[in-house]
């Protein structure tokens, strides 16, 4: 029989967007192995409706473990905790036992409540004397229960919860609703600053939240619970085995990649489906036009301002869909993806993409909501090659963009950065973001660093490793250092300075235009 002091291993929990990953590591940080199932396709409703199934998550995340156990074949007794993190700001309706009401709100839903459902007189007179397209109305339409206050009321009367997917999946596992402060992202009664649920006050009108919908929050590094028997007979985890907060994926990502509060000058690039650049900081500074968001890392006393690309790879895989298919026998006979294959065409193309340029906004940013992917200088020499470069640049721009947002905010300068998410598996991707960005660059060896950054949370909750810092130490290897080629660089810089940044105000008014056409 196994005894407290050989369980030496832990087990993370990884759903996003696409698909649910379990990997055991052991305490030097190797994968032991790896169970993944990839999510039914995201439902579209309607207009800017993008919904997902929570019950198909949880068997994935499910049959994910037992995989990964079944792959393992080892003695489960030998693990000794477990934590997850989740894709953020993906919102479900519950019953007093955790059945779903509906399917899960995405967070690249694009819905929004009308002003005219506002039950309010006063605040539909302030909405119309600020105007739909102000800030704050925009924001307050985001939130979900308002949208479903306008569309489907019932739901919100026979609703015992409202919660971020995190908490549903924390609830399936150990019977309790709850997740870490990392969680609270996107529009709910959030306290950032105490990471916690506002106490009371306007905010809960205004979004059309009950307190009694929340989820409790559970410090980072703190046990939720533990698994329940119906879990462990699911998983084949044991019963009992403990279960500890973590928070967001894009945090977990960060500390995954060893990027943590006191690294003066060092910054984490996520390219996932939404991409992101994010550096922490010592409090939770807030940028009141939302350049910017703050949430809480996924340890306490630490919080991360992160720039968001709100469709980053996703806009990849969009291309590969929509104008690569010819490549998918080619792909399925060399055993890669599309994206693989797009790669090749644009690594044949120069920096600057022959004067090619893609604002990838294929998801409008908060503040200007007209916005829409653009592109501009196409002739009748440039190629898929071209055009599939240029949008990769585009994404490395927008996410310089948001790097030197934060170095502004925070007035320290980045002088390295460490990538991980999906898109990190290309060399050309990452020698492009690289060359864009203008500065060296760790790439850790796998993309799989919100996980490693769950499982760093579940060694050092479960004193597998006696500190957080001993557990990064000990389980975060040494990633390989790239350098952005010179010539690439100078070519980069000009695109990004005299073309991507004036193009951004430039082509503000003309898609304004356009969006009162449509």
């Amino acid at each position: 029989m196994t005894t407290p002091q050989q369980a030496d291993l832990v087990l993370a929990l990884d759903s996003g967007s696409q698909s649910s990953r379990a990997l055991l590591f052991d305490a030097s940080g190797a994968v032991l192995s790896k169970g993944q199932h990839a999510h039914q396709p995201m439902k579209h409703p309607e207009e800017g409706a993008v919904e997902q199934d929570p019950q198909d998550i949880r068997s994935c995340l499910f049959r994910s473990v037992a995989d990964c156990l079944a792959s393992w074949g080892g003695d489960v007794g030998r693990i000794r905790a477990a934590a997850m993190t989740t894709q953020r700001n993906t919102i479900l309706a519950a019953d007093g036992q955790g059945t779903p009401l509906s399917d899960a709100v995405s967070w690249l839903d694009r819905r929004a409540a009308s002003s005219s459902s506002e039950p309010s007189r006063a605040l539909r007179l302030a909405w119309r004397v600020l105007g739909d397209e102000s800030l704050l109305p925009r924001l307050l339409s985001k939130s979900v229960p308002r949208q479903w206050r306008e569309r489907r009321p019932g739901l919100l009367r026979d609703a015992r919860w409202v919660v971020p997917l995190e908490a549903w999946l924390n609830h399936q596992l150990c019977g309790e609703m709850a997740m870490a402060p990392g969680g609270m992202v996107g529009v709910w009664p959030a306290d950032q600053k105490a990471r916690a649920w506002e106490k009371g006050g306007p905010i809960y009108k205004l979004l059309a939240f009950e307190a009694r919908w929340l989820a409790r929050i559970v410090e980072a590094g703190q046990l939720i619970g533990t698994v329940t028997e119906a879990a462990a007979a699911e998983t084949g985890l044991p019963a009992g085995l403990p279960i500890y907060a973590c928070g967001g994926d894009k945090q977990a990502e960060a500390l995954g990649a060893g990027v943590r509060l006191g690294q003066r000058g060092v910054a984490q690039v996520s390219l996932g489906t939404a991409s992101s650049v994010s550096t922490p900081w010592p409090k939770a500074t807030a940028s009141m036009s939302y350049k910017w968001l703050t949430m809480a890392s996924c340890e306490p006393g630490s919080w991360h301002l992160e720039y968001m690309v709100y469709r980053g790879m996703w806009t990849a895989a969009w291309f590969a869909r929509q104008l690569a298919q010819d490549l998918v026998p080619l792909a399925a006979e060399r055993g890669l993806p599309v994206e693989a294959l797009l790669c090749e065409e644009a690594a044949a193309v120069p920096a600057g993409s022959d004067g090619v340029m893609t604002w990838p906004r294929w998801s409008p940013s908060l503040q200007n909501p007209s916005e829409t992917g653009t592109v501009t200088g196409l002739k009748e020499t440039h190629t898929r090659g071209h055009l599939f470069r240029s949008l990769l640049e585009g994404i490395a721009f927008d996410l310089r963009r948001g790097l030197e947002t934060l170095e502004a905010a925070t007035g320290q300068p980045v002088h390295e950065i460490r990538v991980g998410g999906g898109g990190s598996r290309s060399d050309v991707v990452v020698s492009i973001l690289t060359d864009v960005l203008g500065r060296p660059l760790l790439r850790p060896q796998s993309e799989e660093l919100a996980a490693r950054g769950a499982a760093l949370v579940a060694a050092a909750g479960s004193g597998l490793h006696g500190s957080l810092d001993a557990a990064v130490a000990a389980m975060v290897p040494p990633a390989p250092r790239m350098l952005p080629d010179e010539g690439r660089k100078r070519a980069c810089d000009r695109m990004y300075r005299e073309v991507f940044l004036p193009g951004l105000d430039d082509l503000a008014q003309v898609l304004k235009a356009m969006a009162r056409l449509a």
